[in-house]
């Protein structure tokens, strides 16, 4: 009887053993994939931001185009071209 006994708290020991490793694996496993998906967002977020720009450049280009075939324009030789620079007066009282 006592052998049994000692074998089926060995049993129990184990197998509690086994339970803890197991939880102990599976919460690694969620903090590992709570970073990747984290990761996912953030490149999510980029990619999207990307696309916006790439329309954003896509945008000024077509207008460049439409400006240069539609309208016939050009851009100024470099000696024509003045620039202007404003000094920022402060508001005192």
């Amino acid at each position: 009887m006592s052998r049994h006994l000692i074998l089926l708290s060995v049993l129990v020991v184990a197998s509690a053993m086994a339970v803890v490793t197991v939880r102990h694996e599976n919460r690694l496993q969620f903090i590992e994939l709570q970073a990747v998906e984290d990761r996912r967002n953030t490149l999510q977020t980029e990619w999207g931001r990307l696309i916006l720009e790439k329309e954003t450049w896509r945008m000024q280009n077509s207008i460049v185009d439409d400006a240069h075939h539609h309208l016939g324009m050009t851009a100024p030789p470099s000696g024509e071209i003045i620039s202007l620079y404003l000094q920022k007066h402060s508001l005192q009282n």
